[in-house]
């Protein structure tokens, strides 16, 4: 293909899968795996901490069904039309989920969810593996760092932006916690349909609401080019089995394993201790949101230069070192006095930005060309069991409450203390892996030094002209 043509694929893709992004992170904000509003309706319909634990589980749980992706399009040429059937299969659940209150009581209800969540995140999680392959088949690794940092840009401000109406549409039910809601949607909340006995009235408004964005993206992505594939040969057996004789793969497998492990302690624990705990509206929890989108938003492009520059292992080092300080932060909140947590949310957000661009671009770095798609796969199935094993088992093993250095720790400040410790420690399994074009700690180092002096000098450089020009204006 005339490299013209090829650059005109690259073009219509990016720009075609910008737009898909941005409708699926509204139905994501909505909807999707560690949606404010799955909690919010849990708790409505009640839940307990062992549901919290399972809600958590479900998410990561699905991404298990990965490796069905590879199954299932081991012997198609195309990719695009199971993308498209299987994701849009699994966002059309979303819409039967906020009716579950009115045909089911509790704790019958709970179950219902949890079974509907769990089958809609499957499906999608199947559709998106085969998404990861096809995308990766048309931008080239040597972009694809600031590809992916670019279009979660657009993403995050999507998702804060949905984000914020749908939290303030909820706390309209809530007369404790309207303040802002108030604000952002005055000709609503004179209305008496506003008050708390109908606040079941919201949810189906929402996943709706998020459903059909989540249909509209399948919408765009269908229009999206696409690079005939090869058919595999191999049985599915035979193509599992290949990562898994990867020396390299296996090293990456452990540190997935491990750093999820770790993510997972306290993980169903974070929105529910915000709500109950903290009393945080989902307003107030929009806000914290926010900051730690805006973190994002300013440093992704520098991740994106980062991984591309030295190294998708390297960049994760240093997102490590801010993922074990957040949850330790966590440690000192209460009710009264928890104003730094929007501190944490600046790091937070700078810390998930750079793993979560790190973490889709990681395995496709290492992993053969052709075999990127049962790679990542894998990857993403094992690091699902992981979080997945600890996120249940922080929900049934809560820990008591406990005094430590004169703090006195809620359950869940526990299970966030142990998660900040071991996510420094997964550093240990990730320097064992081997990357192409990595570089060192120290080498990253001396050319963030030298970035940041160049910028400081031409700043002092542009203060320097500007002071001369006016001087010389004043002569």
């Amino acid at each position: 293909m005339p490299e013209k043509a090829k650059r005109s694929i690259l073009r219509r893709t990016i720009r075609i899968s910008n737009a898909e992004g941005v409708f699926s992170q509204v139905y994501n904000s909505a909807a999707g795996p560690g949606s404010i509003f799955n909690t919010k309706f849990a708790i409505m319909l009640g839940a307990q901490p062992i549901h919290f634990g399972l809600l958590v589980a479900i998410g990561q749980l699905s991404q298990v069904f990965q490796l069905l992706g590879v199954a299932i399009t081991r012997n198609l040429t195309t990719r695009k039309e199971v993308v498209v059937k299987l994701i849009s299969l699994g966002r059309i659940l979303t819409f039967l989920m906020g009716f579950i209150p009115f045909v089911l009581p509790s704790p019958a209800s709970m179950l219902a969810f949890l079974l509907l969540f769990f089958a809609s995140s499957a499906l999608q999680a199947i559709g998106s593996n085969a998404w990861v392959a096809w995308i990766s088949d048309i931008v080239p690794n040597c972009m694809r760092g600031r590809f992916f940092s670019i279009r979660t840009q657009y993403l995050f401000i999507a998702g804060l932006a949905a984000g914020f109406l749908l939290s303030a549409f909820v706390d309209l039910f809530d007369p404790s916690a309207t303040t802002l809601a108030k604000l952002a949607l005055p000709f609503l909340s004179t209305l008496a349909f506003f008050s708390p006995q109908n606040l079941v009235y919201a949810f189906p408004i929402v996943f709706i609401i998020g459903g059909v964005m989540g249909l509209l993206a399948m919408k765009v992505l269908s229009r999206q080019p696409e690079k005939p594939k090869a058919m595999e040969r191999e049985s599915f057996r035979e193509l599992v089995l290949i990562p898994l004789k990867d020396k390299n793969f296996r090293r990456l497998l452990l540190f997935g394993l491990w750093f999820m492990f770790a993510v997972g302690v306290g993980s169903p624990f974070w929105q529910p201790f915000m709500i109950q705990s903290l009393g945080m509206s989902l307003v107030d929890m929009q806000i914290y949101g926010t900051i730690s989108t805006l973190a994002a938003i300013l440093t992704l492009r520098l991740w994106g230069k980062m991984i591309d520059h030295v190294g998708n292992r390297t960049a994760m080092v240093f997102a490590l070192i801010l993922g074990g300080i957040n949850p330790l932060i966590w440690v000192f909140a209460t009710r009264d006095v928890h104003w730094f947590v929007y501190c944490e949310g600046f790091t937070s957000g700078i810390m998930w930005s750079g793993a979560g661009v790190i973490a889709t671009n990681f395995v496709l770095a290492i992993a053969p060309a052709e075999k990127r798609q049962v790679y990542s796969g894998m990857l993403g199935a094992i690091n699902g069991l992981g979080i997945m094993l600890t996120s249940m088992l922080s929900g049934a093993l809560l820990p008591p409450p406990t005094q430590v250095l004169g703090l006195n720790l809620a359950p869940e400040q526990v299970e966030f203390g142990i998660s900040g410790i071991l996510r420094w420690s997964s550093v240990i399994p990730l320097l064992w892996v081997v990357e192409p074009r990595q570089k060192s700690v120290g080498e990253a180092l001396h050319i963030m030094f030298d970035f940041t002096k160049v910028r400081v000098s031409n700043l002092y450089d542009w203060v320097r002209g500007r002071r001369r020009n006016h001087d010389n204006h004043d002569v």
